[in-house]
């Protein structure tokens, strides 16, 4: 555990959640894989159905619309429907089949595996504080072990831009009634989390359990800790 600066009283918790709460790149990969297998089994004549191919979508789509870069699930549900008219589909039928694979993908995003000190955290936590859910990601938590925990959950796209925006930090205060500075955002990227908490006008912690060098970071947290269960001694 280091500190940085002095940690002020906090009312409200708000963690981000891949890579924070539980190891987000599996389920991802497998989440993944999926979609692709589910494409080619509809579409197996199909040329576009490779992970590059859809990169090219992607990167054509944003050049178009930038601000789709705020929203995975938008983002997500245009370059399906695209690679869908490629091949020739129908609109309509682009459009319906997109939605259909994309709920499968979510079913499988939502696959996550929440350790059990994530569990005690949130637990003891909960007892003292507001928890609340900031996230740049498309985890459907509602259905996962995760969602007794947060009475308030804002996603990117629906809720405002991407951290490190401040659109989701000031909307948490709004809807919490609390000041800026009595949020305590805990996460692991130092822009997203980090530079977007403390450019908010919030409090950071940056979860440090990959052993980087704090020569990486853009501006300072307020602490860092390198094992979540650290939160328990720290509040």
């Amino acid at each position: 555990m280091r500190f940085y600066k002095r940690l002020t009283p906090v009312k409200v918790l708000s963690f981000d959640l891949d890579d924070t709460l539980y190891d987000n790149e599996p389920v991802i990969a497998a989440a993944e894989a999926w979609l692709l297998q589910a494409l080619k089994n509809h579409r197996p004549e199909s040329t576009l159905l490779g992970p590059e191919q859809l990169a090219a979508i992607k990167r054509q789509i944003l050049s178009i619309e930038p601000e789709l870069s705020h929203d995975v699930s938008a983002l997500r549900l245009r370059i399906l429907t695209q690679g869908l008219l490629q091949q020739g589909v129908a609109d309509t039928l682009a459009a319906e089949m997109a939605a259909e694979f994309y709920q499968g993908f979510l079913t499988e995003r939502g696959k996550i595996t929440v350790p059990a000190v994530s569990h005690q955290v949130l637990t003891e936590l909960g007892q003292r504080y507001q928890l609340a859910v900031i996230t740049n990601g498309n985890l459907p938590i509602e259905n996962t072990a995760l969602a007794p925990y947060f009475k308030t959950v804002l996603r990117a796209g629906i809720d405002g831009r991407m951290k490190p925006a401040a659109d989701m930090f000031n909307l948490l205060a709004q809807q919490t009634g609390v000041q800026l500075s009595e949020i305590l955002h805990i996460g692991d990227h130092i822009n997203t989390d980090v530079l977007g908490a403390v450019h908010s006008g919030c409090q950071a912690i940056w979860l440090n359990d990959q052993g980087r060098s704090a020569a990486d970071l853009q501006c300072l947290p307020h602490v860092e800790l390198e094992r979540l269960e650290q939160m328990l001694e720290l509040l």
